[in-house]
């Protein structure tokens, strides 16, 4: 087979485009099987090839039984979810949706089409404490002392394991981003806020162009090794056509996540050409991180580059994302500095190694 045959496969099934009966009959399940699970595709993947005439018939269901568990993983995220949902309620704490959760029944109207492994909330960084002692109280498990504080101080959020059975994890954030990396505000994204339904249950999500702008950083995030569900989770709702993007650009510029906009549109761009309308194309990396960004470039269709997993040069990499240079030199130092202080002799155990 040609180089990256499978990849451009799943690419052609995800976009809606027929597969020439050679290529189908070409496709091998000890290849495609998991490439599609690791980019977290399968449920979509098999709603397309359902109804591609000679796609392999032996590939059918594998790809159905992964998209079942994605239904039933989901069922108890969303059983999680309408628990913490209703003791916080009871407490008046609000939440707002964000990612995967976020997206149910609105750019995917079968819950077994986007796979989440937890479910993500905007909460205030003040009601953190009421949070953690209104579900503590409820048989929830918090994170351990040091690990909260070592998030506290160098992340924008906390995990908290559900008490149901089996567990699962809810994941509370007060930001989208670091504030050493950026300036976003996250009293906007609550303010604005806009109602949503899962399985009839009704919550708040960010609103469109906020939501835009988030998957964007958050698929930027993922630039050491990321999934191909990021990628169509900001194709989905670009075609909804619902966005502004004078304000998106106008809100990346203002929060310092401009190249985090313009890396992730890009890649979007890569997979599934004539996705972005005239003015997302204008949203760009300068020439000079560019030129950085190619010197990893990949022929892999499904990655807007190749893998960094585990390789040095990823530190690099994260850097070129921020906007600012003079943030590279804050974020570096401020890092820098707390990694030197957990250096140091102490008396409780250290806090995981910090990373870029």
């Amino acid at each position: 087979m040609s180089p990256f045959a499978h990849e451009r496969a799943m690419i052609s099934l995800l976009s809606g485009r027929p597969l020439p009966p050679d290529s189908l009959r070409r496709i091998r399940p000890e290849a495609f099987l998991p490439l599609c699970r690791a980019h977290r595709v399968a449920g979509l993947v098999y709603e397309a090839a359902a109804g591609a005439d000679g796609f392999p018939a032996e590939i059918l269901p594998p790809l159905r039984e992964m998209a079942r568990k994605t239904l039933v993983d989901n069922l108890v995220l969303l059983r999680a979810l309408q628990d913490a949902a209703a003791a916080l309620s009871e407490e008046g704490l609000g939440f707002v949706l964000l990612k995967g959760a976020s997206l149910l029944g609105f750019l995917y109207p079968e819950i077994q089409l986007r796979p989440m492994t937890d479910v993500d909330l905007l909460i205030r960084e003040k009601d953190w404490p009421k949070v953690a002692e209104t579900l503590k109280g409820r048989g929830y498990r918090m994170p351990a002392p040091d690990s909260e504080r070592y998030y506290a101080e160098n992340w924008y959020h906390q995990l908290v394991e559900s008490a149901q059975v089996p567990p699962t994890y809810l994941e509370f954030h007060w930001n989208l981003e670091s504030v050493e990396r950026s300036r976003i505000d996250p009293e906007e994204l609550i303010r604005e806020a806009v109602p949503c339904a899962i399985e009839k249950e009704p919550y708040l999500r960010l609103g469109d162009d906020h939501l835009a702008v988030h998957l964007c950083v958050h698929l930027a995030h993922h630039y050491e090794s990321p999934a191909l569900i990021w990628v169509i989770d900001l194709r989905r709702l670009i075609q909804t056509g619902h966005l502004s993007w004078e304000r998106i650009a106008r809100l990346a510029k203002a929060w310092g996540v401009r190249n985090c906009l313009a890396y992730s549109l890009g890649y979007l761009e890569r997979v599934f050409p004539g996705t972005l309308p005239p003015e997302a194309r204008q949203v760009r990396l300068s020439f000079a991180r560019r030129i950085l960004l190619g010197s990893f470039r990949t022929e892999n269709p499904v990655l807007p580059h190749r893998s960094l997993a585990g390789r040095p040069l990823r530190h690099a990499v994260s850097m070129i994302l921020l906007d600012r240079w003079r943030d590279v030199a804050r974020y570096i130092s401020v890092h820098s500095f707390l990694r030197a202080l957990r250096s140091m002799p102490s008396t409780h155990p250290r806090a995981p190694a910090e990373k870029f």
